[in-house]
This record gives structure tokens, sequence and C-alpha cells, in this order.
């Protein structure tokens, strides 16, 4: 686990980081959220209300305090300077003017997608978190989410991924990928050149294998390399047969 350090009333604690539901933080500090309030501590800014159905992505260095429920300060305050994080790779520079946004809100900043899609915040050093459209997050400056093709199943199919030029999440529990013109799911998200030309029934006696990246460039895959199917570009797997030599 990604263990980092927030402050909870002062007192600094080790918490996974990653996507959070605020109910956790209201359970851990034992505050009951019909008589007290947790609040982000933002500095130059409002205190954001940080309700225990709201959902925040811990980076480290939050600084997280409980106090008495505010009629003065509303669910969703606007803050003073809007909020710029990082979506598909570029930061947004106009922001949201609201502390809170929903899932179906950042998503909606994408305008190129041509598909339906899936939403994820770039977590370092940990599997990337799955946003739902309907979640309401505490949004900060230093939270990076992006956009992907959703498939017909639970795996993220890489070819999909590359056709529209966004990198895969990290951590996933199944990736799709294309090895000559089949398609393969796997539940591990690094294989070796070995076991993908397995995948598709062939040995390494016989048969070499090529990666194929978006625009076209082919990098030939040694056997005992590793393929880490997060990694952006792989778009599909090629067999190629060895030549037999003359005797």
């Amino acid at each position: 686990m990604s263990k980092i350090e927030i402050k909870l009333n002062g007192k600094t604690i080790e918490q996974e980081k990653g996507l959070i539901k605020l109910e956790r933080l209201y359970e851990i500090l034992d505050v009951m959220p019909d008589k007290e309030c947790l609040y982000l501590d933002k500095p130059n800014d409002i205190d954001i209300p940080l309700l225990s159905e709201d959902y925040i992505v811990i980076h480290g260095g939050e600084a997280i305090f409980s106090d008495s429920i505010s009629s003065d300060i509303e669910s969703n305050p606007f803050v003073r300077k809007p909020v710029q994080f990082i979506f598909n790779e570029q930061k947004i520079e106009q922001g949201f003017e609201h502390a809170k946004v929903s899932g179906s809100d950042i998503s909606g900043l994408d305008q190129e997608l041509d598909k339906p899609g899936l939403l994820y915040v770039d977590v370092s050093g940990k599997a990337d978190d799955l946003i739902q459209e309907d979640m309401t997050l505490v949004v900060q400056d230093t939270d990076s989410y992006f956009r992907i093709p959703s498939g017909d199943d639970d795996s993220i199919d890489l070819e999909e991924c590359s056709k529209h030029r966004r990198r895969p999440p990290k951590g996933q529990k199944a990736y799709k990928i294309r090895i000559d013109k089949e398609k393969y799911k796997v539940e591990e998200q690094k294989m070796s050149g070995n076991k993908i030309l397995e995948l598709a029934g062939k040995n390494s006696e016989e048969w070499t294998l090529n990666q194929k990246l978006h625009g076209g460039r082919r990098v030939p895959i040694e056997m005992e390399a590793v393929i880490d199917f997060s990694e952006p570009g792989i778009e599909r797997f090629e067999t190629v047969m060895k030549q037999a030599q003359q005797g």
C-alpha cells in the first residue's frame, strides 16, 4: 500500500493515498455527521465543508479538521481561486468555481472522445482509481484525471486506448490485448513476450513477436522482455513465423 501523511485535527497520521469516501475520515475521527462537519483547510481560500458522502483524492499534505456545522457556509461553496487540475494531461486553465464537482462534470470536459468513456484519477505510485459519474468530488489543484474509451466488459482494451491516444489506467484487474486478429483478456498488468506468444498458441522456436505502436511503428519483443499494458501507445501484437534455415 502507498501510505502518505495528512493532518487530522492537527495530528499527523498515515493514510493510504488515492480516492476515499469522506465517511472514512469521519469514522477515524469519531465525528458524527449530524453534529459536526469536517473541513478541508485551504490556505488563502475558504475552508471546504467535507460531507460524509463526498469523495476526495488524498495525495498527502492535506489538512482536515472538524468543527461545528455552520449555516453560513454552503455545502458546495464558491472558491476564490478556481481549481485548476490536470485533465487528459492538460491543465484546465479556466478551472471550476465551486469546490466540488461530479464525475460527469469532469467527463464533460472531454470534447475529443467520440464514444462512451470511463473516468480515472491518476494516483502516483498506485493503481488508478475509477471515478463514477454520480460521485461528488472535492477537487484539488493536485488532482489529475483522464478519460478512456469504455469497452464491452470490465477489461481495458489497449487497441481502443491507442486509437484514441489515451493511456490505459494502471493496476486494473483485466486488460484486453490483440494478438494478430484475435483479442484476449488477461488478468495481469505485466506479461513476458513468451507468455504473450503462448497465449496465441504459438512457441518461440517457430515464431517471433512484434509490438505495434500507435502510428504504425513495430518493435520486436524479446521472449524474456516484460510488457507493461498500462504503458501508453500499445496498439496490438503480431506473431511472425521464423524462416526455416537452409540445411
